[in-house]
């Protein structure tokens, strides 16, 4: 008796929570950040997946991509509680973007990373603390009270522990040799695309 009072206990908070989460509204600002940063998430555990076969040692590009997992399904579970249609983005493959700034900045990425494992674990760091200021400017656009500015807060401490990783690995890795004038002007290049990531997200929150 006391375990089916349990459990219809524990079943009318779930349902309570559901309808909260439900009754929540969103401005059209907040949407579109949530879209973005469903692809963002994405987009790093796509981009680790690919650095885990090509550095199969490096302990963060084998551990992390499951957490980033983790970050896209609770994003969903919050576009699915506002009962935005977000299929077209979780039909997508592997390194399949809707957003054209993330399929850029995507190939970007595995090109630089590909050159090293020090450029990989630098491409890391970097996403991470894209993240990381992405994180912030979508958790400014909900509301406080709402279950999503929660899940930004939870994945901000989540991408504040893998660039620690990162950053890990990174001073114990040698960097390589002065690399050749057509990599660093792809480097270079990449940079331009992140920094316009950035610029993009800044100018969203505003």
């Amino acid at each position: 008796m006391n375990t089916f009072k349990i459990l219809i206990s524990a079943l009318a908070i779930t349902l309570t929570g559901s309808t909260v989460a439900q009754a929540q509204t969103y401005s059209p600002a907040a949407i579109d950040s949530l879209r973005f940063m469903i692809e963002e998430e994405k987009l790093a555990g796509d981009v680790y997946r690919t650095f885990g076969a090509l550095y199969p040692t490096i302990k963060p590009f084998q551990n992390i991509p499951r957490s980033e997992d983790s970050h896209v399904t609770s994003l969903l579970a919050e576009a699915n509680a506002v009962g935005l249609n977000v299929t077209d983005l979780t039909s997508l493959p592997a390194g399949q973007f809707q957003n054209a700034s993330l399929q850029s900045l995507y190939h970007s990425l595995i090109a630089q990373g590909s050159t090293s494992s020090f450029a990989a674990l630098t491409v890391g760091k970097n996403i991470e603390v894209i993240d990381i200021n992405d994180l912030a400017a979508a958790r400014a656009l909900v509301p406080s009270t709402s279950s999503l500015y929660t899940v930004y807060g939870n994945l901000t401490n989540a991408s504040n522990n893998h660039l620690r990783a990162f950053n890990n690995w990174l001073a114990m890795t040698p960097p390589p040799p002065v690399p050749e004038p057509e990599t660093y002007a792809m480097l270079l290049a990449g940079l331009g695309i992140v920094g316009a990531v950035a610029r993009r997200r800044q100018r969203t929150a505003c």
